[in-house]
């Protein structure tokens, strides 16, 4: 594939039109066939190595309660304050979807390191494919002391870290964009 001029600009739009956002259609269901999509996507994103280290699981319906009631547990067992954990009870209930994205240990701690980096890139492009796609999304992260319970409850395996926790919707509103800072671009000499 030829990169265009035409082909630059669409993709620099659809880049800056990304938002962080949970303003959605909470009735309107995620088809399991887009969220696959999305996860498609994710797996594009260098990989060093080719350790493949994207793992997913899929809350929806019944399944996003249960995500939130092995989290509240964690940070009950945690200590956290009261009003955090029945917080965590229900706010996995905001959108039809919540798409929890892993990343696999390396075989050492280095590839660990770049496992998670290929994950982190992975994920932008499924939100990227998301706002293509006009769903809403809103990368969350796992909360402190939760990491191996959600990871066991998506059937991960052990020493999965949970790099993503992307609540998924239909938009509704559109979210205007920050202003961003101007680049600086050092030149090494």
């Amino acid at each position: 594939m030829t990169v265009t001029p035409d082909a630059l600009a669409e993709l620099a739009a659809l880049i800056r039109s990304r938002r962080t956002s949970m303003l959605v259609d909470k009735e309107r269901s995620v088809p399991r066939e887009l969220v696959e999509q999305l996860c498609e996507l994710a797996q594009w994103a260098p990989n060093h190595k080719r350790t493949w280290p994207w793992r997913f699981a899929l809350a929806e319906g019944d399944g996003r309660a249960r995500l939130g009631e092995v989290i509240a547990t964690a940070m009950e067992a945690r200590g956290d304050e009261p009003e955090k954990v029945a917080k965590a009870r229900t706010k996995y209930l905001r959108t039809p979807a919540v798409l929890i994205v892993g990343s696999a240990e390396g075989d050492s701690e280095l590839r660990t390191a770049e496992n998670r980096d290929a994950v982190a890139a992975g994920v932008q492009n499924a939100l990227l494919g998301a706002t293509a796609a006009g769903l809403a999304g809103y990368w969350g992260s796992c909360p402190k002391g939760a990491n191996n319970v959600v990871a066991e409850l998506c059937g991960f395996e052990a020493g999965t870290f949970v790099a993503a926790i992307i609540y998924l919707g239909w938009a509704t509103e559109t979210v205007a964009a920050p202003e961003r800072p101007p680049v600086v671009l050092r030149l090494v000499d």
